[in-house]
């Protein structure tokens, strides 16, 4: 079972680091939180909760989760292509000017085979 996570950028970040379990157990604990489940067209697990956030298992074991959307006083949305990390904090991935940072892309979160 995953330690608690920061919250408030959706339920993907209510929980913590995920490294170490099976994708089973991430299967099991992720569905009992209310996740759907889809096989993308690269075979990655996607899981997306009620709120939008969402937990995506790669092939190789790597976990990547993209927060709950959430949008300005203008409808755009604010905070597209963020991630977040291990513990459920945001990783601002991109610069001011849309370039990326290096060294956001992976967190380091990976289950075991």
């Amino acid at each position: 079972m995953p330690s608690q996570g920061v919250g408030g950028n959706g339920i993907a970040s209510e929980f913590g680091d995920l490294t170490g379990m099976t994708r089973q157990e991430v299967d099991d604990f992720v569905r009992g939180l209310g996740a759907e489940i889809r096989t993308t067209q690269r075979g990655y697990f996607e899981y997306e909760f009620a709120d939008r956030s969402r937990v995506h298992i790669r092939t190789d074991g790597e976990v990547v989760r993209p927060p709950a959307p959430k949008y300005g006083s203008d409808g755009r949305r604010i905070n597209k292509g963020l991630r977040l990390d291990k513990d459920g904090n945001l990783v601002k991935t991109r610069h001011e000017f849309g370039n990326h940072i290096s060294g956001t892309h992976n967190t380091g979160e990976k289950l075991r085979n």
